[in-house]
């Protein structure tokens, strides 16, 4: 089996979203400095960018030029970001599962090990698959998924075709907070799980958790599918 784990909200639960608001609050400054408006105006700027070109970031590319890398290192600056908790709970449970581990983020891939070391559980991931690598095109895009196979086809070339491909899809498995993210990996073939307390859920998810910790209830059905 080959996990994929979303990193926000996924890898740490909606009990701790000061995390990803403390990431959201410079995230809309960026916003701020990038087009001169107050914000509240910022804040709305960028749930619009986000919903119109699948990240922030993608909308300050494509409408102000901001550079990918220094749009990161202003929001990663540690001195105003929030962590998730330790978390050996977890930890026993990332090492409980058969097969390769990675994340696959449309963050940079600093902003998730970092959370990961500080939940004591960088060691259970293999690798992370971050925005940087998808040339800055993240989820929902198809091609970052298919980029995301290509990488996994070079460390685990005998679960992939010489093209690149998976020889069996299925034994891909992503969990995700967010069902946009997740509809083109059904489209692949993918083993989808939802991890979210609140999401409407489409018939096509195979599984909806409300957080990761639940993941143990549907690890039997999961194997045998």
């Amino acid at each position: 089996m080959i996990w994929l784990f979303d990193y926000d909200l996924t890898l740490y639960g909606a009990d701790e979203h000061c995390v990803l608001d403390s990431l959201d609050r410079r995230i809309s400054l960026s916003v701020q400095n990038a087009t001169g408006v107050d914000s509240e105006t910022a804040h709305k700027i960028r749930k619009d960018y986000l919903a119109r070109f699948g990240t922030t970031l993608a909308g300050l590319q494509a409408l102000h030029g901001v550079q990918p890398d220094d749009f990161f290192d202003f929001i990663h600056q540690p001195q105003y970001l929030t962590y998730p908790k330790h978390s050996p709970q977890k930890r026993e449970l990332l090492m409980g599962l058969g097969g390769h581990r990675y994340v696959f983020t449309n963050g940079r891939r600093d902003w998730s090990e970092a959370g990961m070391n500080h939940m004591g559980i960088r060691d259970c991931i293999e690798d992370v698959f971050d925005l940087k690598q998808m040339d800055w095109v993240g989820k929902p895009h198809e091609i970052a998924y298919e980029k995301l196979e290509l990488w996994l086809a070079e460390k685990l070339p005998n679960q992939f075709t010489p093209e690149g491909l998976p020889t069996d899809p299925s034994r891909i498995v992503l969990l995700e907070d967010s069902v946009r993210n997740l509809e083109p990996a059904y489209r692949r073939g993918w083993k989808t799980v939802l991890v979210n307390p609140l999401a409407d859920v489409p018939d096509w998810v195979d599984f909806h958790i409300p957080d990761l910790m639940c993941l143990e209830s549907v690890l039997p059905e999961l194997s045998v599918l």
